[in-house]
């Protein structure tokens, strides 16, 4: 019986700890939804969950997103961060896509996202990629594990 109080207790806890995960505070600035929420994702039934190791990135990129934010010392609004092989697929992302790592995110700032690059070289921010969409006034982002390994690639995407 005693076994079974445990089991129970444990199985109780593995529940709060998902749950609480889903609105939790990653860094001072992002929460785990954020991360992960796709409205897309609920249009088709997409279950959008992170394995422990994606999980790892999706908190090492709001650690690294915290940086951006404070750069440029405006709310950041995020459109895409994590995406599963199966969201990224429905999105047509591309099949090596950093999304799918947790380690990119899509968002958008108030005001005009161009001088978004300046910022962040000024406040000497590192990062692999940064991609700018002026249609959409929408950037994205993405890092390595690494800094050392970051290629600071920059593109307009018109």
């Amino acid at each position: 019986m005693k076994k079974i109080m445990i089991l129970f207790i444990l199985l109780l806890c593995m529940g709060c700890s998902s749950t609480s995960r889903r609105d939790s505070k990653i860094s001072k600035y992002f929460t785990f939804k954020e991360a992960t929420d796709s409205a897309i994702a609920r249009k088709y039934g997409i279950k959008n969950t992170p394995n422990n190791s994606e999980y790892k990135n999706i908190v090492y990129t709001a650690q690294r997103m915290d940086e951006v934010r404070k750069a440029l010392r405006t709310r950041v609004y995020v459109t895409s961060w994590y995406r599963n092989k199966k969201l990224n697929k429905r999105v047509k992302g591309s099949g090596n896509s950093y999304h799918q790592k947790g380690l990119a995110v899509d968002f958008k700032i108030n005001g005009n996202a161009k001088d978004i690059k300046r910022k962040l070289d000024r406040a000497k921010v590192s990062y692999d990629q940064l991609i700018f969409y002026p249609r959409q006034n929408r950037v994205h982002i993405s890092f390595k594990k690494s800094k050392r390994q970051e290629r600071k690639q920059y593109f307009i995407i018109r």
